[in-house]
This record gives structure tokens, C-alpha cells and sequence, in this order.
């Protein structure tokens, strides 16, 4: 036995044309898995895939904001891939707002990808046409700023603690379906997004950042590893809970 062999589990991953979601793509496959990849840019997604292993693997371009698109696509999803073992989704923004300026619209904007759009893939991945007969297991990503706060993150972290309390309330629901779903929260990565926010950064606030990281700054396959463990049987027992992964940000007083 292999621990987190994830040979004959079906996942989709939204957010898989880059940073946290790509890496977790390209795990999952080297584990076995078959996995649907969404994301909006239909030609990163097919680089995803490139560096895939194994075959089978699903390219769904799609807005996630197209609540009304979300049966067609999973009718789609199972029809090519067959039917779901995981769901995990990194797909999500962030804006850097103060609240003086801070308007109702971009809160919305936030929402509706981080928090609505999570709900939404959970409503439908649990259903029984579509999740598998042994169940299955959720991942939703979620952030330390939903634990610790941030000047101007008032709208990104709400968004992101709203998450963390739907894991709760829809673990005790989707348990009799025996669909584990949890949340992950990453302190500061090193993604394309988050190096872009460096740039905008003095050399002195981006040493402050690495500082608050006893470990120092994470990478792409630190947060895959734990997303695939959880879909994984060894995380079996494992569900309602967020769990932070952040070289020890949150340890911090």
C-alpha cells in the first residue's frame, strides 16, 4: 500500500491554470488521480496538463460566477470523467481595499468567487448523480487572513471566514453522505499573484512578510501536499476543520 495513493479517484480542481491549484493538479496526477481542471484561461490549463502524468485528464474552461452553467458543466465533468471523488477549490481574489474606500460592489465581486462559488461546487459535487458511492472529500482554501487580521483586507478576509464556517455547518450535513469537507489556510506563498504583490511592496515591508513566518515564505507544493493528503483515505477521520499551513504565521503572538 502506498500512503496517498490516489490511483481511481476522480477530482476536480478549480484554479488549475496556475499557482496553488496547478501545483495540486500536477500532484494529484503524479498520485494517480484523474482530474478535472477549471480555470478560465483554456491554453494554461492545457500547459497544466502538459506537465501531467497519466491520461484522461478534463480541461473545462469556465466562469465560476455562472451559477446558473454549474448543472451542464458537472453533467459534463461526470460524463468524461466519471463519477467524483474530490472536489478542490483554489480558484478565488483578493483585493487590498481600505475601508474608507471600500465599496459594496467589491465585496461582491469577492464573494461570489471565494464564498458563493464554493458553495455552489459543494452543492453540486454532493449530489448523487454526480459524487461517488464510497463518498468523497472536499477541500476549500481559505487564508490566514480569515485568522489574523490585515489593515485593507476586510472584504478578502470576510470572504475567506465565511468559508471556514460553511466547512463546519456542512460537515455535520454532508456526513451521512460520508463526503468529508475541510479548509486549508495558506500564510504567504510564493505564487505569480503573490509575486506580483511584491513588486508593489518596499524591500523593507516584503522582509517584515518573510519575518512573520518562522519558516519562512511557503511554496506551491507545500499547500499541494496537504490537499492531496486530504483527499487521500488516510485523512478519513479528518473533516469540519480548517487547517493552517503556514510556516508558523499563525503561531505567532
Amino acid at each position: 500500500m502506498t500512503f496517498c495513493d490516489l490511483s481511481k479517484k476522480n477530482i476536480v480542481v478549480t484554479g488549475a491554470s496556475s499557482g496553488l491549484g496547478q501545483a495540486t493538479a500536477i500532484l494529484l496526477s503524479r498520485l494517480g488521480a484523474t482530474v478535472c481542471l477549471i480555470g478560465r484561461d483554456e491554453m494554461r490549463l492545457k500547459e497544466t496538463i502538459r506537465r501531467m502524468n497519466g491520461k484522461g485528464h478534463v480541461v473545462l474552461p469556465f466562469e465560476l460566477v455562472k451559477f446558473d452553467e454549474y448543472k451542464e458543466k458537472f453533467k459534463y465533468i461526470t460524463e468524461n470523467l466519471g463519477m467524483l471523488d474530490g472536489l478542490i477549490h483554489f480558484a478565488g481574489i483578493r483585493n487590498t481595499i481600505p475601508l474608507k474606500v471600500l465599496k459594496n460592489e467589491s465585496i461582491q465581486k469577492v464573494f461570489e468567487i471565494n464564498f458563493n462559488a464554493f458553495i455552489q461546487l459543494s452543492k453540486y459535487f454532493s449530489q448523487k448523480k454526480n459524487v461517488s458511492s464510497e463518498g468523497g472529500s472536499i477541500v476549500a482554501v481559505s487564508s490566514v487572513a480569515a485568522l489574523r487580521g490585515t489593515p485593507a483586507l476586510t472584504g478578502y478576509s470576510s470572504s475567506k471566514a465565511a468559508v471556514d464556517g460553511a466547512v463546519r455547518s456542512l460537515s455535520c450535513e454532508l456526513a451521512p453522505k460520508k463526503i468529508r469537507i475541510n479548509s486549508i489556510a495558506p500564510g504567504h506563498v510564493e505564487t505569480n499573484m503573490n509575486l506580483e504583490v511584491k513588486k508593489t511592496l518596499s524591500d523593507g515591508a516584503y522582509e517584515q512578510i518573510i519575518e512573520s513566518h518562522p519558516l519562512g515564505i511557503g511554496q506551491p507544493s507545500d499547500v499541494a501536499n496537504l490537499a492531496a493528503f486530504l483527499m487521500s483515505d488516510e485523512a478519513r477521520w479528518i473533516t469540519g476543520t480548517t487547517i493552517p499551513i503556514d510556516g508558523g504565521f499563525t503561531a505567532r503572538a
